[in-house]
């Protein structure tokens, strides 16, 4: 379900392989030259992560059309077909290569070394800055454990109401890969259901990638059968398999990620399933960040591995008419007053550090346990 063929199209290139000799104020886009912006993905529809992305370069060529000129690339899912395609872009004249997630951490340490002139962005993934000069280079990172707090209150609202499918207060977390990133989501989910009522009980499972539906739609009604009535997708494209599995059971809520899955699967049967969904705004951060550089170029931070979280609109949660038709304008309230707070520094999320779901000394005592169809069980 709203999963296209991803077309694998070129960036184009000069072929000379030489870096771009182009000064900071001609990549500002002064003296009449807009600045070049390629942003590479592996999909721009998945309905998550990196159609966030997308609308970003998207609102950059309709927002701030005079200053750049924007190339969008769909690198497709086979991710060793990835490297190629930011060495296009940069030899093709970019200005700036933008690229997501953790599988290019290797791509943006080693590349922007050979391209000294060309700027490199890369969302959602921590990068090596003291082992080599990427000056050139930036990491951008999201509080998303801020938005999982919301996310994880909405679970703990509606699993202890009464639209859900039974009286357990047990709610899921199915991620695409384990890792520090989607664990990220995962502690915040679980502390904001903890913060509402300490009882609750969270499932965890993982699908080992971000792009196979059947496993994680399986995933999710293993948690479903073990009481689950509302589970959280950090899968990618994988997770609207966790959404399909939601719409076909009576009380059964999911929650999306990264972009607002309700509006995007509007029309369909699946968008009643989706109460919410736990933003990490990739397009509101690119937008900004580009804006920024269009301004002042030494005014954005490259070089260094920066973080955006509530306060720059970069992370949150859906507020809609699903959500309070789910859970109560009460409720909804109250979830809005715990946002309010997490910006004010009244409340203070937890981050993933090495969190697993088999429990690690040191780390917050959540009430995780994975599957038990699918996985052995732990109790964190």
């Amino acid at each position: 379900t709203a999963a296209m063929a991803a077309s694998l199209t070129a960036c184009g290139g000069s072929g000379d392989g030489a870096a771009k000799e182009t000064g900071e104020a001609q990549a500002a886009g002064e003296d009449g030259e807009k600045i070049k912006l390629t942003l590479c993905v592996g999909r721009k529809n998945d309905l998550s992560f990196q159609q966030s992305a997308f609308e970003g370069s998207e609102r950059v060529k309709k927002e701030l059309g005079d200053k750049y000129e924007v190339n969008v690339v769909e690198m497709g899912e086979d991710t060793t077909k990835w490297q190629a395609a930011f060495y296009d872009a940069a030899d093709a004249g970019a200005d700036i290569v933008v690229g997501t997630g953790f599988q290019n951490k290797e791509n943006f340490e080693t590349i922007p070394l050979e391209y000294p002139d060309t700027k490199f962005i890369l969302f959602d993934q921590e990068l090596d800055f003291e082992s080599n000069d990427l000056s050139n280079t930036m990491a951008v990172l999201f509080d998303s454990n801020q938005s999982g707090f919301l996310a994880g209150a909405v679970a703990a609202y509606y699993t202890t109401g009464e639209n859900a499918a039974n009286a357990d207060k047990t709610i899921g977390f199915v991620g695409g890969v384990e890792s520090t990133t989607v664990n990220n989501f995962l502690v915040g989910y679980a502390e904001g259901a903890k913060y509402v009522d300490p009882e609750i009980k969270v499932l965890t499972a993982y699908v080992g990638d971000y792009n196979d539906t059947a496993k994680a739609k399986d995933l999710a009604n293993a948690q479903i059968s073990e009481g689950a009535d509302i589970i959280f997708q950090v899968a990618g494209g994988a997770g609207n398999g966790v959404i399909e599995a939601a719409a076909e059971k009576d009380g059964v809520m999911a929650i999306g990620v990264d972009s607002d899955q309700y509006q995007a699967l509007e029309g369909s049967n699946l968008q009643p399933a989706v109460i919410t969904s736990s933003l990490k705004r990739l397009d509101n951060a690119l937008f900004n960040i580009c804006q920024s550089y269009a301004e002042d170029p030494s005014s954005v931070p490259f070089g260094e591995n920066v973080t955006y979280g509530l306060a720059e609109d970069s992370v949150g949660i859906v507020f809609n008419d699903n959500l309070t038709n789910s859970i109560g304008q009460e409720n909804v309230d109250k979830v809005q007053e715990a946002l309010e707070k997490i910006q004010a520094g009244e409340i203070e999320v937890t981050g993933a550090g090495g969190l697993s779901p088999g429990g690690n000394e040191g780390q917050p005592d959540f009430p995780l346990r994975k599957s038990t169809r699918l996985f052995s069980n732990r109790q964190a």
